[in-house]
């Protein structure tokens, strides 16, 4: 019996209720057992089984650990601190003290990081994205009103309104599932009740297909109410239909007629008929009172034949209702005066009887669906069934979505945008959008020509800051900008094109707010591959941002530098325009090739310096791409000496010792050697391989111009020099053992073997 009563009532299993979630252990305990773990090991699922309320004071509570690692035990002294993430939904809490070392992540409850929630926010944005044009809401004041365009409008709204909500309810379906809080889940689905009256109200009558207008109206008022609460209850049905039917038979209970236009005052109506089935009262009349048998058989065919499709249609329906009714009325029939009673008000209810309505509706939902269905249908009485119907059953003021429903019945749209928020910002942001494009958000800071009084229009002295949120935007487009900060503070790069793209798109905030907010924003992008780099820089190109681009090549080079890929970071501070560190790190390889006495190691630096094929020939990267793609013009001055110092190493190699003397003659006397590696220079290579060697003469321009260099940059006294000099005896014994530890000594043995070479040259 159970079975059959609960085939009476729509499919709540198909309409994402509750009842196959999974109900979760409030203490938290599954979570990972290593608590101190790093935040990016947590998952969203983990994140969320560890709350819940405490059973005192129903505040939420968030467990940081199990009981025997707790960050602070008993006796201990101690400060439990909190350390905000700006660029996540993860944080960390500690516990100060010397003896304390542990770091506990934190998630902050309500931020969704899961995958589901990402593509949901993506569709939605794609979908007010492609609203275009329509996004905006313009009253045509001059001219001729091009009704054709206000048509495209309406429909493209209202589409965008019903994509919303298929969203929304593949969402559900998709995280239904999951070991997501259940808060969370019922607010979604407070959310989807909220939108579905919306769009009944707001967003389907002005549709331009006028044969679907009504017939999309009633179908959405009727998914709206039921899917509010999922009633009626099955238990109640059981009830209904496990009476003993010896005694008497169901259809003599009121609980069952009670059940029977409850579902009517739905819009239930196959269930009522199968109810009316079900309970054999046309099977028993047929044979006791025709009458009966006639209004009953009658009634089943008015309802199964409930009309959809045009007013005209519904007129004649409810023509043939009331006359049903009172031939019903004005016959005798041979049932008890009790039921004769209960299938009267039935047939008095589907004729569109206030009181009837009234008195078997249980919430003000359903007598405001039931005088829709079978009093006027018509928006324009709404006010009153309304009021009709909270006067008869009050609003529930702890449930979430009555109040807004009542809200947007009334035309208080802006209302409902408060508790929306709360329950889901992402679904509210684009709701709220979407009510601005189709006009219901009338902006109060406009004028009575709709124009908006911009920040800076007449206030100069407010910042670009304020512009972006100003309550003068409007509700819409102050919650548009909001909800794209958050998605920059979910730490997914996949959200942040759809942050970027909400700020762009709203049309009364000035491109000078715009642009400053997402230079600002950028900055913080968290980039990880080359193609992020790629979008990154396309954004700042369109908002002409050199500002950021040089921080992001700042950044890149740090990084790079960080690796230990030297060139690749030079190249970026080159293109960041960070001169002073591109000279920086071309001497520091200098520096690096002197103290190792040989090439450095590197087959980028290596091309780069070379300019040829022979380094990179037998590789798949051809060396000019390499060149084109890392070596800039900076670069190839700061480069330069080492450039002449890797020929240097190739000419010794080859023994070409005169070519090999005339190159580190260019470099000793190089106009911008520093002072340290000018001393680097005449002890690694000049004093062992040319001052030494008897053999090799020198001319005696070369020699004075090595002595000047000497004489005006050789500093035996500057810290940098001694230090770098130190540096060199460590990494090669034959220097200390050449000219000793002091530079002192050095310069004086090196002035000596110069003044016997230009000896040598005049002997």
């Amino acid at each position: 019996m159970e079975q059959d009563g609960n085939s009476l009532i729509m499919d709540t299993n198909g309409m994402d209720f509750l009842n196959d979630i999974e109900q979760y252990d409030s203490t938290g305990k599954g979570i990972s057992e290593d608590e101190s773990v790093d935040v990016s090991s947590l998952s969203a699922e983990d994140s969320e089984v560890i709350y819940h309320r405490d059973a005192v004071t129903g505040d939420l509570v968030i467990e940081l650990t199990k009981d025997e690692d707790l960050p602070l035990n008993k006796n201990h002294r101690g400060q439990l601190n909190f350390k905000l993430n700006k660029l996540g939904a993860y944080n960390l809490a500690y516990v100060t003290g010397e003896d304390n070392e542990k770091l506990f992540p934190v998630s902050i409850p309500n931020m969704d990081n899961n995958e589901q929630f990402s593509k949901y926010v993506i569709k939605l944005f794609q979908i007010y994205q492609e609203l275009g044009e329509h996004r905006s809401y313009e009253v045509p004041t001059i001219g001729v009103i091009n009704s054709t365009y206000q048509n495209e409008h309406n429909a493209s709204v209202n589409l965008a309104m019903e994509a919303v909500l298929s969203e929304l309810e593949y969402f559900l379906n998709e995280i239904k599932d999951e070991k997501i809080s259940l808060d969370r889940y019922l607010d979604l689905q407070d959310c989807m009740t909220i939108l579905q009256c919306l769009k009944v109200i707001h967003f389907t009558l002005d549709t331009p297909d006028k044969e679907q207008i009504r017939d999309n109206f009633i179908i959405g008022l009727i998914e709206w109410v039921n899917r509010a609460d999922g009633e009626p209850d099955p238990q109640y049905i059981e009830r209904v239909f496990n009476t003993d039917v010896s005694e008497k038979p169901v259809y003599q209970d009121n609980l069952f007629w009670k059940l029977l236009n409850q579902l009517l005052l739905r819009g239930l109506f196959e269930q009522a008929v199968g109810c009316i089935n079900k309970s054999n009262i046309v099977h028993d009349s047929e044979n006791t009172c025709q009458v009966s048998y006639n209004a009953l058989s009658d009634l089943m065919e008015l309802l199964k034949n409930y009309p959809l499709t045009t007013d005209q249609s519904f007129r004649e329906w409810k023509a043939a209702v009331l006359e049903l009714s009172q031939t019903f009325s004005n016959s005798e029939t041979n049932v008890s005066g009790e039921l004769r009673d209960y299938i009267e008000d039935t047939l008095l209810l589907i004729s569109g009887d206030r009181f009837k309505i009234l008195n078997y509706s249980k919430t003000w939902y359903e007598s405001f669906c039931g005088f829709i269905l079978y009093y006027i249908p018509t928006l324009e009485l709404a006010d009153e069934y309304l009021k009709l119907s909270i006067e008869r059953n009050a609003i529930d003021v702890t449930s979430n979505w009555e109040d807004c429903c009542v809200s947007i019945i009334k035309g208080d749209v802006y209302s409902i945008f408060p508790t929306l928020e709360s329950l889901n910002n992402c679904t509210a942001t684009f709701t709220a959008a979407i009510c601005e494009a189709k006009g219901l958000l009338r902006n109060l800071y406009a004028d009575d020509e709709g124009d908006i009084d911009l920040i800076g229009k007449d206030d100069q002295n407010d910042s670009a800051e304020n512009d972006l949120l100003s309550q003068k935007n409007g509700i819409a487009y102050y919650m548009i900008n909001n909800f794209a900060f958050e998605l920059c503070s979910y730490d997914n790069k996949e959200l942040w094109p759809i942050a970027i793209g909400l700020i762009t798109f709203v049309p009364v905030v000035n491109p000078a707010a715009k642009r400053m907010t997402i230079g600002e924003l950028l900055q913080y992008y968290p980039y990880e591959t080359n193609d992020d780099i790629e979008w990154l820089l396309s954004v700042c190109a369109q908002w002409k941002l050199p500002y950021v681009i040089k921080s992001l090549f700042t950044k890149l080079g740090n990084s790079m530098m960080y690796e230990g890929k030297t060139v690749e970071a030079i190249t970026n501070f080159s293109r960041a325009g960070r001169f002073d560190l591109v000279k920086q790190y071309s001497w520091a390889l200098f520096e690096a090739s002197i103290m190792s006495g040989k090439p450095l190691e590197d087959e980028i630096l290596s091309v780069t310096v070379q300019g040829d094929e022979k380094i990179l020939g037998e590789t798949v990267i051809g060396t000019q791409e390499i060149l084109k793609s890392l070596v800039t013009n900076a670069m190839r001055q700061t480069l330069s000496p080492y450039a002449v110092l890797f020929r240097y190493y190739d000419e010794i190699k080859n023994e070409n010792w005169s070519v090999a003397f005339e190159l580190l003659v260019e470099l000793i006397t190089f106009k911008y050697l520093p002072n340290h590696c000018l001393i680097l220079l005449t002890t690694k290579f000049l004093y062992p391989t040319f001052l030494l060697d008897k053999s090799k003469l020198i001319d005696e321009p070369m020699v004075i111009d090595i002595i000047e260099a000497i004489e005006s940059k050789w500093n035996s006294d500057d810290t940098k020099s001694k230090n770098t000099y130190g540096n060199l005896i460590d990494s090669d014994n034959t220097v200390e053992e050449n000219l000793t530890d002091s530079l002192d000594e050095a310069l004086r043995r090196i002035r000596a073997k110069l003044n016997f070479k230009l000896c040598q040259e005049f002997m």
